[in-house]
């Protein structure tokens, strides 16, 4: 793969404005899902989406009250000029009402219309809060499963070197090696269940119960390769300066 070709159909986002939503006609169903699909901004991190949409409300909220405003300032001018014209009045009268109407539909699109409209982008954005917590537990429960299925293999093969009775000098240095490895694993392990300690599904208390029985093995192991480090100070130099490492590592934990 070549990481410097420019020629990759990347993702585009849109600005978040009014011409968006000019698209959709009165009546139509607005589907959110739909709308964060087609402008991409399921890329967009939820914070800027919420701040551009928070944004746009804003907007919005000054462009019908500019519009009222002008519009109501030109029909007491019309008035001012047509009010002593008896033919006019009624036409006058019928526009007033007209206006009224306006307002009426106005006070209720800012007051209802856009409230609905925010409260559907907020639930819109805890549900995608929530894809995205749900999302780091299952990355961090599929890593922990992976890390302890290797982690059993390694306690088993270091289970078997310890049982040995007549080992040599190149069987002590791969303990040392898989003692190491082991440790790595175990304590990255007891990292993702802290950080999962809330959570009781049952696929969590299958992996805590493996966990703690690796480290039953494990802490055996220790003991074992201690009582070797004693008995073969020569032959144990290597290992014998792993595990004490280990050790004080375990004691400053």
């Amino acid at each position: 793969m070549d990481l410097l070709d420019d020629t990759w159909d990347l993702p585009v986002t849109k600005n978040i404005n009014r011409d968006l939503f000019s698209s959709y006609e009165d009546g139509e169903s607005f589907d959110v899902d739909s709308f964060l699909l087609d402008n991409n901004f399921h890329y967009v991190p939820l914070d800027t989406l919420c701040e551009d949409l928070t944004s746009l409300t804003r907007e919005m909220d000054h462009a019908l009250l500019d519009a009222s405003s002008e519009s109501y300032k030109d029909f007491i001018k019309l008035c001012d000029q047509f009010s002593d014209t008896v033919d006019t009045r009624p036409e006058l009268q019928n526009v007033k009402l007209e206006l009224t109407q306006f307002l009426n539909k106005l006070r209720g699109l800012t007051e209802t219309d856009i409230l609905n409209t925010q409260e559907i982008i907020k639930d819109t954005v805890d549900y995608l809060e929530t894809l995205d917590k749900l999302s780091a537990v299952i990355a961090d429960a599929t890593g922990l499963n992976t890390g302890l299925q290797l982690a059993e293999k390694l306690s088993n093969v270091l289970n078997s070197l310890c049982a040995n009775t007549s080992q040599k000098s190149l069987e002590y240095t791969l303990c040392g090696q898989v003692l190491t490895q082991l440790h790595q694993l175990t304590t990255k392990a007891y990292t993702t269940l802290e950080n999962l300690q809330q959570n009781d599904s049952p696929l969590m208390l299958q992996l805590r119960s493996e966990y703690h029985s690796i480290i039953a093995q494990f802490r055996a192991c220790l003991h074992v390769l201690c009582d070797k480090c004693v008995a073969n100070p020569n032959e144990t130099k290597e290992l014998a300066g792993q595990l004490s490492n280990l050790l004080s590592k375990e004691r400053q934990a």
